[in-house]
């Protein structure tokens, strides 16, 4: 699958998983929003922006892979993104990331820092 397949899956995937939640989902009519969707859990609604990877574990002893978060056209500030979504392909799922604002890349893995985070659809 080619990247931009896969970025079109991960968006849909996403916003299929939030519906299973019961949360509501809307998708910006613009293809030049800074956010792919726009969340509403009942009480707040979020804007996420949902990136995609089929990068792989590149050594046995490393159990993550690294995400570029950044691209050089938009500045994804939290006043703009409040989540990121990142779709997994190696670990076939998603890690679910609150936007801090001086996010370049994010080392991602089921065990680590962002473990917490995977698969987790509690938006806060």
């Amino acid at each position: 699958m080619d990247s931009n397949s896969l970025g079109t899956y991960a968006e849909y995937k996403f916003a299929a998983e939030c519906i299973k939640r019961g949360y509501e989902v809307s998708f910006p009519l613009k293809d030049s929003s800074i956010y792919d969707c726009i969340i509403d859990d009942g009480n707040k609604v979020h804007k996420i922006q949902v990136k995609a990877t089929a990068k792989k574990i590149l050594y046995e002893n490393r159990k993550t892979i690294q995400v570029p978060l950044q691209n050089n056209k938009q500045q994804y500030t939290p006043a703009k993104v409040d989540y990121f979504a990142i779709w997994s392909e190696f670990f076939n799922g998603f890690f679910i990331v609150k936007n801090t604002g001086n996010m370049q890349s994010l080392r991602l893995g089921i065990i680590g820092k962002y473990s917490e985070n995977f698969n987790n659809f509690a938006f806060e």
